[in-house]
């Protein structure tokens, strides 16, 4: 684990998020240390999901403040929203991968938003693919692949930015128990590199496998948080 006196790279200031009279998370308070691996775990509707919604601007707080890597979010424009997805790595329960475009080109896609050369991207991306176990299937298409290889190109897409922060909602959750170790693996690898990891999850097992830190939503309120060193 990286030391406990990193800096903060994502704060929350009461943060509450509402749905019409309903908060999905009501005045959450916490700092992430950079380089921190963080388990946020708690039953369903307790808003794993919705606080990292809030970290990659899919929703704003309804109040309160969150900074991401010394942003503000309250006040970034939506013409600044791109510039904040550089800096991260998301990853999705369902994939979210494009049906009608191949393995390369949904890795790709990062890079050529960026503005990236051609020659660079292709080289990146040959490179996390490699890294993914997934160059082989470059050329097929997402329909065509396992759920694990779904969730490596997922991974991959994560990835090719060389983002600070990885966001993964419930990354193994509808995985077999291979396919979820090859995911945690890659995970644990970019967090080894230094970079900042946040999974949602409400595996106890996959939470007991990595020492992190974790922190437990209830009906929105944050009920824990603390350091599992645990490594079983």
């Amino acid at each position: 684990m990286q030391a406990a006196d990193q800096p903060a790279i994502i704060r929350l200031f009461r943060v509450t998020r509402r749905y019409g009279a309903a908060k999905a998370l009501d005045e959450i308070s916490l700092e992430i240390p950079a380089s921190a691996f963080v388990f946020i775990t708690g039953p369903s509707g307790a808003g794993k999901t919705t606080l990292l919604k809030l970290l990659y601007l899919g929703l704003r707080a309804s109040e309160g403040q969150v900074i991401v890597d010394g942003m503000n979010l309250a006040r970034m424009d939506r013409h600044r929203i791109p510039m904040l997805r550089r800096r991260l790595g998301i990853i999705f329960q369902d994939y979210k991968l494009i049906a009608t475009r191949s393995v390369y080109e949904n890795v790709a896609l990062v890079l050529e938003a960026a503005g990236a050369p051609r020659r660079a991207i292709a080289a990146r991306v040959n490179t996390v693919l490699r890294t993914v176990g997934m160059e082989e299937r470059r050329d097929a298409l997402p329909p065509s692949l396992s759920g694990g290889e779904q969730q490596r190109v997922a991974v991959a897409r994560a990835l090719v930015g060389e983002p600070r922060i990885l966001l993964a909602d419930e990354p193994t959750g509808s995985l077999d128990s291979a396919s979820a170790a090859v995911v945690m693996n890659l995970i644990t690898r970019f967090h080894q590199r230094g970079g900042t990891v946040l999974v949602a999850t409400h595996d106890h097992h996959l939470i007991r496998s990595v020492p992190a830190r974790v922190i437990r939503l209830e009906a929105g309120r944050l009920a824990e948080f603390h350091h599992n060193p645990l490594n079983p």
